[in-house]
This record gives structure tokens, C-alpha cells and sequence, in this order.
């Protein structure tokens, strides 16, 4: 049975949409920036219909939101260099990750870092802020919605508590350091056990808190229900799909053109009638028999010519990154082997879909923590006051 070559007609999908209406053309990426510009040249001068699919800006006004909360809590506090040095890093989050969840979980990180500010340097400081369930809950938060948008998020979250848990070390450190080198020393009168986390000037900020989270919640919308998904209006292009799990290709892969590659070099070396258009699996060998006269009698040796493993498929791909123009299977192989390619309109997939679903429900329950917390500090000054009278 012949080679099955279809692969070489498959890969020209990558250089048309889905309806076959319209050609793409593939810009290298060192001429990202002066792609728009050139479009609109192009454009003028020839009076063709083409876009831009893929062009992204930095979403500047979600890491800004961050920035503004910084502002307003930064003024509010009392020691402003105690809340300034530990804010530093989630605000640091916020710009090389502007994603709405994890500002969300900033804004919440910067709250507790207000409320906190509030006990500082007081004696059982630590203790007290692991004994306020104010605290505690927008520490837990923050973190929880950050795991739940990911692994590295979580990560960097964790390693953002790491940072500014050794800020407070250090700076207590110099404190006590520039107690010892003063002639006076002040100590406060209360214990930080003593002070409550919440009263009648900090509660205003729980219900403050909304207020930055309900505008991530607006930008999102604003993100993935109004504004377009691309400029080229819904146009299907293929795409690759990151979360592949059971969704199949519609466009061939680098895996395909190993295959293709697999089976014309091992033609001639198999049987006529064997079924050539299966795919090579992990491990498949091509021998020859040799065979030799000995003392013994005739001898069969086999020679190994190919085996198909990550050996061979390293060769193959070195092979394509050393050609000296823009083969689409240099595009394939920066995608990935195991990354399903399917047609997208750049609006949402299914997958983009439940993404955003589970990104919105996320930012409800950041907006929802200062209500529930303030709903507590209320109910409990009711209580003291019905039990004060």
C-alpha cells in the first residue's frame, strides 16, 4: 500500500480560514509592532479587506485598579512605611500578571495588609494577626483564588506571602535595632491582642474593598462580552487549543509530519501489502535480515535501520529548524506535539467559555469577602451593644 500523503494537502488549511474565503499569512514575531502599521498601508493603498487576528494590548487598567487601592489604603494608614514596604511585592504581582482574578486577590492582599497595620509593633503582633478571622480570611482568600486560577499563580502567591512575611521581620529588626540605639524607648500601653483589627474607621474600608473588585468585575465583562475577540470580526481561524484533553485536531500536527516523514523513509523496507497510512507508534523498529554461512550452519542476524522514538523525532525536528525559510512545520513545532489545532473565531471556545464562567464566579466571591466580613463586624457590635445594656 502506497505512503498515505494526504498530510501535504492537509497543512494548506493553516494558510486559509474555515470557509476558505479569506488567506493568512504568518508575520514573524520580531515584526509584531510594525504589523499594524503596515496593515494599514496595505489597506490605502489597495483597498483590500484584511486584519489582524491574535493582536493583544497590556491591560493596563487592571493592574491600575490594584495601583488606585494601593493610593487610597496607603493615605488611610497610620504608619504609611510599614504598610508601604510589604505592599510592594502583591502590587508587583498585579503588573507581571494583570489578570482580573489574581488583581482581585491583590486588592484583598492589600486590605489585610491595611488592617494589619493597625497592630504593628505592639507585643503578641504575630499571634494577633493569626488570631483575627478578619485577617486570617483575606489571607486565605487571596490564596484560594489564586490556586484556583493556577499552579504558578499559586506559586507566586505563595512566594508573595514568603516576601512580605520577611519585610515585617526585617523592618522589626530595624526598629528594635533603633530602639536599642536611642535614649528613650517607647513601648505602647495595649498589647496587639488588645486592639480590635476592626472598628468604627477601618470597618469603612471593608465596604471600600467592593468598590475595586466591582470595577474588575465591569473590565472583565467589559473584556469578554463587548469588546471584540479580534479585528478581524469573528473570522475562523485555526488555533491552538492549550487544555487539548479529549478535543481532536482538526488541522495536522507535528505529529503528523513525523509520521509522514516515518513512513517514506521506511517504504521500501516493508511489505507490499502491509497498511502504510497507520501512524508509527512509540518504539516501532525497521530491521533487515542478514544471513551468514558459519560452521554451525546458516545464521540469521537482524540489523536495526530506524527505530521510532524521541531519538528519531529529535532529528526530524532539528531538520526543520535548520530550513532556511518559513515552513509551517516550524510553526507546529512552537505549538507543541500534544497541542490539538481546531478552527477558532477568536471569540470564545467552549474551553475559553467555562474559563471565563469560573473566572467570574471567582471575582463574585473576592467582592462578596468585605461584605460578609463587614455583615460580621456589624452583627457583632450589635451583640456587645444589646449585651452592653
Amino acid at each position: 500500500m502506497p505512503v498515505d500523503s494526504s498530510y501535504l494537502t492537509s497543512r494548506l488549511s493553516y494558510f486559509k480560514d474555515e470557509s476558505s474565503r479569506y488567506q493568512l499569512f504568518y508575520i514573524p514575531e520580531q515584526y509584531q509592532e510594525e504589523a499594524g502599521t503596515a496593515l494599514q498601508l496595505l489597506v490605502k493603498g489597495t483597498g483590500a479587506h484584511a486584519g489582524l487576528d491574535g493582536t493583544e494590548q497590556y491591560p493596563w487598567a487592571v493592574p491600575l485598579v490594584c495601583v488606585l487601592t494601593f493610593i487610597v489604603l496607603f493615605l488611610a494608614s497610620k504608619k504609611k512605611s510599614v504598610f508601604l514596604v510589604p505592599s510592594v511585592f502583591p502590587l508587583m504581582l498585579s503588573f507581571s500578571q494583570p489578570f482580573y482574578v489574581v488583581a482581585a486577590a491583590v486588592c484583598l492582599s492589600l486590605l489585610a495588609l491595611y488592617l494589619i497595620n493597625g497592630l504593628w509593633i505592639r507585643r503578641k503582633f504575630a499571634s494577633a494577626i493569626f488570631r483575627s478571622i478578619y485577617i486570617d480570611v483575606l489571607i486565605f482568600v487571596p490564596m484560594v483564588l489564586l490556586f484556583s486560577s493556577g499552579l504558578l499563580y499559586g506559586f507566586l502567591g505563595l512566594g508573595i506571602f514568603a516576601a512580605i512575611t520577611l519585610s515585617f521581620v526585617l523592618m522589626k529588626f530595624m526598629h528594635d535595632y533603633r530602639e536599642y540605639k536611642s535614649a528613650f524607648s517607647f513601648l505602647p500601653i495595649f498589647s496587639a491582642w488588645q486592639i480590635p483589627v476592626v472598628y468604627k474607621r477601618t470597618a469603612k474600608w471593608l465596604i471600600g474593598a467592593v468598590l475595586p473588585v466591582s470595577a474588575l468585575i465591569a473590565l472583565f465583562l467589559i473584556s469578554t462580552m463587548v469588546a471584540p475577540a479580534a479585528s478581524m470580526n469573528g473570522l475562523s481561524v485555526p488555533s491552538p487549543v492549550q487544555s487539548g484533553g479529549e478535543i481532536r485536531s482538526q488541522l495536522p500536527t507535528i505529529s503528523d509530519y513525523y509520521a509522514l516523514m516515518w513512513q517514506m523513509a521506511t517504504f521500501p523496507y516493508k511489505s507490499l501489502h502491509e497498511d502504510n497510512s497507520k501512524p508509527p507508534a512509540d518504539g516501532d523498529k525497521i530491521t533487515v535480515s542478514h544471513f551468514t554461512e558459519t560452521e554451525n550452519g546458516i545464521q540469521k542476524t537482524e540489523d536495526i535501520l530506524f527505530t521510532y522514538n524521541d531519538k528519531y523525532r529529535t532529528g526530524l525536528k532539528n531538520q526543520v529548524k535548520e530550513l532556511d525559510y518559513g515552513a509551517i512545520e516550524k510553526l507546529m513545532i512552537s505549538q507543541g506535539e500534544s497541542v490539538p489545532v481546531v478552527y477558532s473565531t477568536g471569540a470564545e471556545s467552549k474551553t475559553d467559555s467555562q474559563h471565563n464562567t469560573m473566572n467570574l464566579i471567582l471575582l463574585f466571591l473576592a467582592a462578596g469577602i468585605p461584605l460578609v466580613l463587614y455583615g460580621a463586624y456589624f452583627v457583632n457590635g450589635r451583640k456587645k451593644y444589646e449585651n452592653s445594656k
